[in-house]
């Protein structure tokens, strides 16, 4: 969504004959930002939306989402603005979702905005025209696009490249337009043409009924948004990070109550972790290294550990095999079938088939030179015993849903190899060596 917006036009051309006589919507939110309670007349009702001479909830505009609160004792859930009217859409205060309202035209009715709400929008619209005001004085960068959602705002820099030092001096140079108390002053404009004597930052999407916001010596935008009477009451801005987006760069901010929040989190977990590791945050990172060190040691081990078991598990398994290499495995996991299952085939070219009672999981494989198509075979029998898997020829995987579906599977896979002619060649290839050797020394004697 872009950045900013104008005062008086909005969304949408249509249907404009049978309410063309209807009157704009006055907007009390931008005259009086600070205003939370408000009366008005009820001008028509459509659906569970209402429309009021006057308001002070603010319509979602400029990438922020509109107010929320109470009106005429319906919840306020979202607010839009079409043609210049505004339309509050209501909903029952237990939040069972839209409900046939009793309002009628002609009604004065009460409202009251969600001012927590509202004033955090307040902080992190200001922050981001700061910032982007920062960064178009600063590097001649302009902002493309701003969102704010419900705990975090992004705006994107058209810049593919933005360093750290960069994004180190904008925010400590936005900080200090808040520490300035700079007031923010909002001017309205009937024209264009009546805005060119305003510094914008960027050019006007509107021609009439023009809100222009400046902080002096920082911004100056079209904006219909409501905004902090001076940038004090923003609290502190915060850069969180970066990322690539379309070509530019996104940034990721919070400020004011939001930035605090945020600051309150990652200290609990900094403060969780230096007790972790009997460290202040200044040696955390140097005593978090270390231990990092000790578990990549652990962990090579324990993969030596596992390596040397898998060979002692693939001697066994081998002892007494035949047309086949089975075996089930309590314990090991899927992972541990595929160490064991590798051990094996580089010992024999007969078909493996592990199965893991833990995962419930069945691997086959084999060293290539066996005709068992591996894949195959699963997606044939696979589904008829209620597993779910697949692989290539030389190995696959499958899931079941119990034990014993997966014992039925391991059984007719081992039936099916039994019957592979190449798997009964294999089986008598020793002895078949073993004889030709032998005819070998008789004729050497002879």
């Amino acid at each position: 969504m872009k950045d900013g917006c104008a005062a008086g036009a909005s969304e949408g051309t249509d249907d404009m004959t049978e309410r063309e006589t209807e009157p704009l919507t006055e907007k009390i939110y931008q005259r009086q930002p600070y205003q939370k309670e408000w009366k008005s007349e009820i001008l028509r009702t459509e659906g569970n939306s209402v429309v009021l001479r006057s308001t002070i909830f603010a319509p979602e505009a400029g990438g922020q989402p509109s107010d929320r609160g109470m009106l005429g004792g319906y919840e306020v859930r979202h607010v839009r603005e079409e043609n210049g009217i505004i339309y509050h859409e209501l909903a029952d205060s237990e939040k069972t979702g839209q409900v046939q309202i009793s309002l009628a035209a002609g009604q004065t009715v009460e409202m009251k905005i969600d001012w927590e709400r509202r004033f955090d929008h307040m902080q992190n619209h200001l922050g981001e025209h700061i910032l982007s005001g920062l960064f178009k004085s600063e590097y001649d960068a302009d902002n493309k696009g701003f969102h704010m959602g419900e705990d975090i705002a992004t705006f994107d820099i058209d810049r593919k490249e933005i360093t750290a030092q960069m994004l180190r001096n904008i925010e400590h140079k936005a900080n200090r337009a808040v520490y300035d108390a700079i007031p923010v002053e909002v001017s309205f404009v009937e024209s264009a043409e009546d805005a060119r004597r305003y510094p914008l930052r960027k050019p006007l999407s509107v021609d009439e009924d023009i809100l222009i916001v400046t902080v002096k010596g920082v911004d100056c935008v079209a904006c219909c948004c409501p905004h902090p009477s001076d940038t004090s009451q923003i609290g502190i801005i915060k850069l969180l990070r970066t990322e690539k987006y379309k070509g530019m760069t996104r940034i990721y901010f919070k400020c004011g109550m939001r930035a605090l929040l945020d600051y309150e989190q990652k200290h609990e977990v900094v403060t969780a972790l230096g007790e972790k590791y009997s460290a202040d945050e200044f040696s955390l990172l140097k005593k978090e290294s270390i231990a990092e060190a000790k578990r990549e040691e652990m962990r090579r081990e324990l993969n030596r550990l596992k390596d040397r078991l898998a060979e002692i598990r693939a001697s066994e398994l081998l002892s007494g095999a035949e047309t086949c290499v089975t075996g089930e495995m309590e314990e090991e996991g899927t992972d541990d079938l595929k160490r064991i299952a590798k051990k094996v085939t580089a010992k024999t070219d007969l078909p493996v088939i592990l199965a893991s009672v833990k995962d419930r999981c069945v691997f086959l494989t084999h060293s290539g030179k066996s005709a068992l198509r591996c894949g195959a075979l699963v997606k044939e029998f696979a589904p008829g015993s209620g597993g779910r898997g697949g692989g290539s020829d030389t190995q696959a995987q499958v899931v079941f849903r119990d034990e014993e579906a997966m014992r039925n599977f391991v059984q007719i896979a081992v039936s099916s190899v039994s019957r592979i002619p190449e798997t009964k060649m294999q089986k008598s290839e020793g002895p078949a060596k073993q004889e030709g050797a032998d005819d070998g020394r008789r004729k050497e004697r002879k």
